[in-house]
């Protein structure tokens, strides 16, 4: 595992997943699209995403880049949704 690329990243983003989960439960939708998959060229030109970059869209609209710590995200999502 410790060959794995971006392994450390992609276990932040799960802790981040399982506290948005726990905060919001169903009221909010969470998707994960792979920047590899021509099906979002798209959003990834609209965003200017790259393949090694995480990136967080709410409602169409950039949230931020990189991995937050939960307390920005949340005070981020709070913004946006209202709760």
């Amino acid at each position: 595992m410790s060959s794995f690329p971006m392994r450390d990243s992609r276990v932040l983003v799960g802790k981040l997943l399982l506290k948005i989960r726990e905060k919001y439960g169903e009221t909010m939708e969470v998707n994960i699209y792979d920047p590899r998959c021509y099906l979002w060229f798209f959003d990834l030109v609209r965003f200017n995403i790259r393949a090694t970059e995480v990136v967080w869209i709410l409602d169409g609209k950039l949230l931020a880049r990189g991995i937050p710590s939960w307390e920005k995200l949340r005070d981020s999502l709070q913004k946006r949704t209202g709760f």
